[in-house]
């Protein structure tokens, strides 16, 4: 108490206009305010555990780039697993070449083609003669008969 005296005895002193302002308090409290805050704060925290999932404008700028990227991607693959074309027959190719339609002809198509046809010839080839060897055993026939007849 005493130093409260000494700092207004001092304020007098150094600023006797400052001494003369009323010391009123403006702010006041209710009744029971502090004994009540507590119950009112913690029944507030209560009500405000909701989740609340709100779009603002930043994340539909970033979810409708990041969803259009996904369906241009999805497109792009789509496309590409569809347009992967089979492999031309013997038969379609050579029908390119004679109408003369596919001018610019793959060296590898040409080649692809002609090793498969050498194939199949290479396969007829082995079955005509088993058909020969099968033909000559059910006729009995002598190989050296063959001979002397070419």
């Amino acid at each position: 108490m005493e130093n409260k005296k000494t700092i207004s005895d001092n304020l007098k002193n150094e600023a006797p206009f400052l001494s003369k302002i009323e010391k009123i308090n403006h702010f006041s409290t209710p009744n029971n305010y502090f004994e009540v805050l507590p119950e009112v704060i913690s029944s507030k925290n209560v009500n405000t555990n909701k989740l609340q999932f709100l779009f603002d404008k930043l994340s539909y700028k970033v979810l409708v780039p990041i969803s259009m990227f996904a369906v241009l991607l999805f497109i792009v693959f789509n496309m590409n697993s569809n347009s992967i074309e089979e492999g031309l027959t013997n038969e379609q190719l050579c029908e390119l070449i004679l109408e003369e339609v596919y001018i610019e002809i793959d060296d590898y198509l040409v080649y692809e083609s002609y090793a498969e046809l050498i194939e199949e010839d290479e396969i007829d080839t082995s079955t005509d003669t088993e058909e020969y060897i099968n033909y000559l055993l059910e006729n009995d026939i002598d190989i050296n008969s063959i001979i002397e007849e070419l």
